[in-house]
């Protein structure tokens, strides 16, 4: 028989309190339509997991940065359409929370990028980003309650 540590227990939920709340957190949905179907427009958003980006592993090339956007992007590339949507690291003051816009490439490449600044923003069919739902308000809300309380002990 295991033998839990209540106060053990407890610090952990103390220091991911400080660690999630001690910074500006940002909700994603992160996934590539090449891998899920379900990534592509029309986005089944009920059937993929958000992720918390603060608390992902940061690319290599962007050690150092904090979390601050979502992002969507769609690839066409040879005539095929890959869905991406994931976490972002650099503010772009003129695209953010804006209708997405596009860049050619060569070689029959395009992409439409999209990024927003409210949590599941980019997981919009189209580019106009999404508000909080009151789903996640009502998750942050009891995360900070529980924190909160956790602290009192």
């Amino acid at each position: 028989m295991k033998i839990i540590n209540i106060e053990a227990l407890q610090n952990i939920y103390k220091c991911r309190c400080v660690y999630t709340t001690g910074a500006k957190s940002i909700i994603c949905y992160k996934c590539n339509s090449k891998y899920d179907y379900r990534c592509g427009d029309p986005f089944q958003h009920y059937t993929l997991g958000l992720v918390n980006c603060n608390i992902t592993e940061v690319p290599s090339h962007l050690q150092g940065k904090e979390p601050v956007i979502c992002r969507k992007s769609v690839q066409r590339i040879h005539g095929s359409i890959r869905i991406v949507r994931d976490c972002g690291y650099t503010e772009d003051l003129v695209h953010d929370d804006q209708e997405c816009y596009s860049r050619l490439g060569s070689k029959d490449i395009d992409v439409t990028h999209c990024s927003c600044t409210a949590d599941m923003c980019n997981g919009s069919t189209t580019g106009v980003p999404n508000g909080p739902s009151r789903a996640t308000i009502i998750a942050v809300i009891s995360a900070s309650v529980m924190c909160f309380v956790l602290q009192a002990f």
